[in-house]
Order: structure tokens, then sequence, then C-alpha cells
């Protein structure tokens, strides 16, 4: 079953996964990544990753990567460094409860 999309005020669009695999909270900084990773963890094109279903350990590494600066990709360091180490947490809890594609 795939999720459907519903609209929330006028600029926020969550896609709703089923009862299962919801996570009981959206992270604050979910909307900077959904913006290319989908709400739904799935990357709008094929040149950015998809996140759902990906390893809680591979996720964390990733992000403390560009956080850090050893590896590069200037969006993706920009939002890691804005992020707090919670937030991080939070969107590395979200991706890995989503259902893999």
């Amino acid at each position: 079953m795939r999720p459907f999309v519903v609209a929330l005020g006028m600029a926020m669009i969550m896609p709703l996964q089923p009862a299962a695999a919801q996570p009981s909270t959206l992270p604050k900084f979910l909307m900077a990544c959904a913006a290319c990773h989908g709400f739904d963890g799935i990357g709008n094109d094929r040149s950015i990753p998809n996140l759902a279903g990906q390893s809680r350990d591979y996720l964390a590494t990733q992000l403390r990567a560009f956080r850090d600066g050893r590896r590069q990709h200037p969006t993706m360091n920009f939002f890691a460094v804005q992020a707090t180490r919670e937030e991080l947490q939070q969107i590395v809890d979200y991706y890995t409860a989503l259902p893999r594609p």
C-alpha cells in the first residue's frame, strides 16, 4: 500500500504511512530533509539516496561525517551543522522506522 498525501496548511504536505510504520512524532528538522529525501524517505531523483528503512548505524555515521566535514556535499554539510545532535538523532530514528521501498 502506497502512502497517500494530505495537505496540512498551505505549505506543508505530509505522507501518511500505515499505522504500524508511522513514527509517533515528526522530527522538528524533518522539513529540511524532506525537501530532497521525501517524507516517505524516497529521494526525489536518482542522485538523492533513499533513506527509508536504512540502517540506523549507517545513517548516523553519514550525518556525523557531513557535520564534521569528513564527507562533502554543500547542502548536507550545511544542514548537518544547523541541526543539533538531538535533531539529527530524531531524523535517524524517523527514517529508519519507515518501510524500505
